[in-house]
Formats: structure tokens, C-alpha cells, sequence
């Protein structure tokens, strides 16, 4: 046996989170607090003592770059005095003198980790990653082997970090920690109030507060959201409209609501990715719902290499009263969803919906790096495609106005049947493909 002393000397906020026997932790924290640097410690000598065959740990960040760049230095630093062998720098792993492994992850790549097991896991910065990583992908992986997983991260907005470190809170058998900076008193006076003059309100409370609240930065719907009005369920005397963003490899989100004289209520929402139509053909009739319309967006004209038809003429073969919305500008889709959602009430209770709710509060400006700034464009994450969808029922609802001229083909129609019948009126059952 070998007396090892290690170098890392935990901050005294973080003793009660190395001393915790929970399954499960949610650790809010401001930036440069170093809650990184904790969890990377934490899994080496929680690794190191266990005496299981192959023990197996991973630290997962929003992409492997970011994981590379945050932590791969940290886990080396930590592990050297326990270390055997050479890190492994093609795989970001290293191996202790009992065999564990410890590998670093990128949420960007989740087929890298399905199939795997795991003793342990760090998810570091969980609101920036897919929500459905955690339910599909990470939390099978523990289940064999009984292991255990944290959540670290800087508040973004009211989105699954929130939802999840909000379920361990109230939860006695989970543990969790909160900690802005009037909590660990580490920076320095001078400092914070520097950070309040060259920082949004927004942006200081978010930051440096851990406040879920504080409207994200460069958000188009948040402070629009913060507040949603709730609304009825399922009312099976009106009928059910859907919007759609389609993707196979990206994801699919269908947005599911009923048409009120005051607006519309949103009474369901589903999000898949990596699926065939077929699979929401069959969501769809599982819902049980009366269909009045499903709107697709444009690019469902477009004919798949695969099949040699387009995902509207698979559609009609269902026998779904699908037509197509119109194809506007992503700013002045945006810009109908913004007058639309005063009048909006949610099905609160349906926890689909309240998902969907986080997304739209997250959904945000790129941010140009160089010339920092907030670009017209909308950044391309784990909100988008709900956020496409919900454009397009801002474009379809009743209450939308819509310019006659979008309405219009932008080509002539290739198909058994005219694009009008899907524009202006419900397709016909004798359409034929």
C-alpha cells in the first residue's frame, strides 16, 4: 500500500458535496467559482476507492472541444499522483493504479456514448446540452452498475438545468448546492462591482447571482415567457392543430394546440430525433386527438433519395389532413411568435409543454466571437427545432396575419396534385400519389 497525498484543497463550500452519499447532485454555481475543479477531484478519489471490476467514469461537457479545452488539463493535474501509466491523449481518458477509467465526453457526439456503462458522471454545463440526453442516453448507463450522477452549471434561463436542479431540491434523498457570489465570498469587492458596471442586469444576476430567472441575453421570448398563463387540457369538442419541424438526424418537434376565440392554448408537445416518419405516424394516431390540420414547413416538398417521395406525399398516404405553411423570413417568423404569445395560454400541467416553454425561453441570438455582437441570426442548439415549430404555428394560428403573397409556390408543383389543395383548403380523400 502507497501513501499518495494529493494537491487539491477543497474550498469550504465545497466540503458538504465531497462528503455526500446521494445517487444524485445539482450544483449551481457562479463562474470562476470552481465547481469544475471540485468534480474533477471528486470523481479521481471517489474512482480510485472503488472496488469493483473496471470501474468506469465520465466527465460530459456541451462538446468534446469545450471538454477537451475545461477539463482535460484538470483531470490530469488530478489524477497524476494516481495515475497509471500515460494519459491517454486520443481519448481523453486516463487509467488509475485500481483500473478505473475516466474519460472526458462531448454531449455534441451522444452515439459516443450509448452502449457504455458508468460508475459515475459529471455533466458540466447541462443546460447547454440536448434535454433528452440525460432520460436516453446517460441515465441507462447507470443503471447496471448503480451509479451516480452531477449536474454543474451556471443558470441560462428557466430550462432543464433549472427543472432538474428545482426536482433535487425538494427531493431529501438528492442533494444540491447553490452558491453566488454573496454565498462563497471569494472575489473580490473591487472586482464585483467592475462586473456590475460593464454587465446587463440580466447578465450580472445570471452570472454571478445564479439567478434562473434573469432573462438570457440576446433571448428573443424570455421576458415574453417568464410568466406564461396557463390554460385548459385536451378539449375533445374541438379539433387539433399541429406544427412541425421535421428532421431525421436533427430533430423533430410537433407542437400540439386548439383554436380559442382568444388565441391559442397549447395543450401537448413531442420531440424525437433519429426517427423515421413512421414513428410519428404512429405518435400521432397514439395521441387519440381529432386532427382539423398538421402544418409542415416548406422543405416537406422536397422528395427523399431514399423513398422517391417527399414527406407531404408520405403524409397524405396516412391519410392526414396535412397542408403546408407559409415560407417567411426566420425574423418575420419570429416576429409573429412574439405577437402571438400575449394571447397563448399552456397546458401547464402537461410537463411536454412545460419543456417546451424552456426551450422557447432559451432560444437565442448567435453570438459573433469577433466582432461581439449579438447577431440577426438565431443560434442553432437544442432549442431550435421547437422554436421552428412554434414560428410556424405563429404563421398558421388563427389569430396570425399572414401576407397573401407568401402563400404563393415558389416553383411549379411536381406532384399528382395541386399545391393549392394544400395552401387553401384541406386535402381531398381522392388525391391520389
Amino acid at each position: 500500500m502507497t501513501e499518495v497525498t494529493l494537491e487539491y484543497e477543497p474550498r469550504s463550500f465545497f466540503i458538504p458535496f465531497h462528503q455526500r452519499s446521494s445517487r444524485y447532485s445539482s450544483i449551481v454555481a457562479h463562474r470562476r467559482c470552481g465547481k469544475t475543479v471540485a468534480c474533477i477531484n471528486d470523481v479521481v478519489v471517489k474512482a480510485v476507492y472503488n472496488k469493483k471490476k473496471h470501474p468506469r467514469y465520465g466527465y460530459i461537457a456541451p462538446t468534446y472541444r469545450q471538454g477537451k479545452e475545461i477539463a482535460w488539463l484538470y483531470l490530469k493535474d488530478a489524477a497524476r499522483p494516481l495515475m497509471k501509466g500515460k494519459p491517454r491523449e486520443s481519448e481523453l481518458s486516463v487509467e488509475l493504479l485500481n483500473g478505473a477509467k475516466i474519460t472526458i465526453f462531448g454531449a455534441d457526439n451522444p452515439d459516443s456514448l450509448r452502449g457504455l456503462y458508468f460508475d459515475g458522471v459529471i455533466l458540466d454545463e447541462f443546460g447547454d446540452m440536448r434535454p433528452s440526453l440525460w432520460g436516453e442516453v446517460i441515465l441507462p448507463t447507470l443503471v447496471d452498475r448503480k451509479g451516480w450522477a452531477v449536474f454543474i452549471g451556471t443558470p441560462k434561463g428557466m430550462n432543464h438545468f433549472y427543472d432538474i436542479h428545482e426536482k433535487y431540491t425538494h427531493d431529501p434523498s438528492c442533494f444540491t448546492l447553490t452558491l453566488p457570489i454573496n454565498v462563497t465570498n471569494i472575489l473580490d469587492e473591487t472586482d464585483i462591482a467592475d462586473f456590475r458596471r460593464q454587465m446587463s442586469d440580466e447578465q450580472f444576476r445570471q452570472e454571478f447571482l445564479c439567478d434562473f430567472t434573469a432573462a438570457i441575453t440576446g433571448a428573443y421570448y424570455a421576458k415574453l415567457l417568464e410568466t406564461p398563463t396557463g390554460g385548459p387540457a385536451y378539449d375533445s369538442t374541438l379539433p387539433v392543430f399541429v406544427s412541425s419541424d421535421l428532421g431525421y438526424t436533427d430533430s423533430t418537434a410537433l407542437w400540439f394546440w386548439q383554436e380559442y376565440p382568444e388565441g391559442p392554448a397549447i395543450i401537448d408537445y413531442e420531440e424525437a430525433d433519429n426517427q423515421a416518419l413512421q414513428y410519428y405516424f404512429d405518435l400521432l394516431r397514439y395521441k387519440g386527438y381529432e386532427y382539423e390540420t398538421i402544418w409542415l414547413p416548406h422543405d416537406a416538398m422536397a422528395k427523399s433519395l431514399q423513398t422517391g417521395r417527399s414527406t407531404i406525399e408520405q403524409f397524405l398516404a396516412e391519410e392526414f389532413p396535412v397542408r403546408i405553411a407559409p415560407k417567411l423570413a426566420v425574423q418575420h417568423g419570429i416576429d409573429a411568435a412574439r405577437m402571438i404569445i400575449p394571447s397563448t395560454v399552456w397546458n401547464l400541467e402537461n410537463d411536454r409543454v412545460g419543456w417546451g416553454l424552456n426551450a422557447l425561453r432559451s432560444y437565442r441570438r448567435k453570438y459573433d466571437e469577433v466582432k461581439k455582437i449579438y447577431t440577426d441570426a438565431p443560434l442553432h442548439d437544442w432549442t431550435s427545432h421547437c422554436a421552428d415549430a412554434y414560428r410556424l404555428l405563429a404563421l398558421t394560428c388563427k389569430r396570425a396575419t399572414i401576407p397573401s403573397t407568401s402563400m404563393k409556390s415558389a416553383g411549379p408543383p411536381k406532384y399528382g396534385f395541386s399545391l393549392e389543395d394544400l395552401y387553401s383548403c384541406q386535402p381531398k380523400r381522392s388525391l391520389r400519389i
